[in-house]
């Protein structure tokens, strides 16, 4: 075995290997999707949309989508430890109630418009689920999510601009979808 084999043999070995990590790496960036931001407070987590970005405000968490304000959508989670008054059916007969309409001197006594009300299932946990128009900022319409667990009653809102329903609706199921509540 002369130098010349030595050498084409290595030069052989090292660009197979470049050509399988290439190809390794396209596929994976192709086939494996990046993870998602994981948001955790002292009492839940779950998988942020991309880009959406979360933050305390006093007792609420507001999370907001990618972009400056103002913002298409807005989404914020509340959640406190129950009482009696904390149950499926209360939330429920609340949300069945048109809400005030957003303070300011168009919207002075109006009230939302009820779109729907149900219970639904998401990720293991009963939830219910309203629609209002017009409930909390006008042009937005404000989906609703509250749901219990032994020790918390939990309450989700977002308003979402009419215009950007569909793309915002589906990103805040995906993330209440990943919702872990901790238990006592």
């Amino acid at each position: 075995m002369g130098t010349r084999f030595l050498t084409t043999l290595l030069i052989a070995l090292l660009v197979t290997a470049v050509a399988l990590g290439g190809a390794g790496y396209t596929v994976t960036r192709i086939a494996v999707p990046t993870p998602r931001d994981v948001f955790r407070a002292a009492a839940f987590e779950f998988d942020l949309a991309p880009g959406w970005w979360c933050e305390l405000d006093e007792t609420e968490y507001v999370c907001n989508p990618p972009g400056k304000p103002p913002f298409a959508a807005i989404a914020i989670m509340a959640m406190k430890e129950r009482n009696e008054k904390d149950t499926l059916n209360d939330y429920e007969e609340h949300l069945r109630q048109p809400q005030s309409a957003a303070t300011g001197n168009n919207n002075r006594g109006r009230v939302s418009e009820i779109r729907y009300v149900r219970r639904r299932m998401i990720a293991n946990h009963e939830w219910v689920e309203a629609l209002h128009a017009g409930s909390e900022v006008p042009n937005y319409d404000t989906y609703y999510l509250a749901t219990i667990t032994s020790d918390l009653g939990v309450l989700v809102t977002m308003s979402v601009h009419k215009d950007h329903s569909d793309k915002y609706i589906s990103q805040l199921n995906d993330m209440i979808a990943t919702l872990n509540i901790y238990q006592r």
